[in-house]
């Protein structure tokens, strides 16, 4: 069996927006919270491009999958996607069976004991 490298799946690279990208970001949601649906005063108020889809969990990290959000609104989002993304991870590790036990088989290898074939049970050296 060839050997594979372990890596990291399904974690998209986040870029550099540049001005003028994040204008017409900003043009194309005429100026709507993404996730509130409210309006943002651009000049008042502290807002950022927030992906609509974590790239945490799989979104892309292109236009079509970003908005302006309000500062606060995204904080919440943020907060909640990585909550959901560290139950997907666990539940995946789960799932494969990478898990360490934590019921483990009694007088088992991780055990300080150790059963014998006539079975007594003497500890392990």
């Amino acid at each position: 069996m060839p050997l594979v490298e372990p890596s990291e799946l399904g974690t998209t690279k986040r870029s550099q927006l540049s001005p003028r990208v994040r204008l017409a970001i900003w043009e194309r949601a005429k100026g709507i919270c993404v996730l509130c649906q409210g309006r943002i005063d651009g000049v008042r108020e502290r807002w950022i491009i927030e992906h609509i889809r974590a790239l945490e969990l799989g979104g892309a990290d292109e236009p079509d999958n970003m908005g302006p959000a309000h500062e606060t609104c995204a904080a919440a989002k943020t907060r909640d996607d990585h909550r959901r993304a560290a139950k997907a991870k666990r539940q995946k590790i789960q799932h494969l069976g990478a898990a360490k036990t934590k019921r483990p088989l009694p007088c088992g290898r991780q055990s300080r004991w150790k059963k014998k074939i006539d079975g007594t049970i003497v500890p392990r050296k």
